[in-house]
């Protein structure tokens, strides 16, 4: 799990930017999940 989170953020030392980028990819994924379910549904 750590290893995917490195992938997305990038890097260890600046956390911001990281955690940033990474709420960003996930709330991304839920938008594209959302979507797509109201697209089915």
């Amino acid at each position: 799990m750590m290893d995917l989170y490195y992938a997305i953020v990038g890097t260890t030392t600046d956390t911001n930017v990281g955690l940033a980028r990474f709420m960003g990819v996930i709330l991304a994924f839920i938008i594209v999940i959302g979507t797509l379910f109201w697209a089915i549904g």
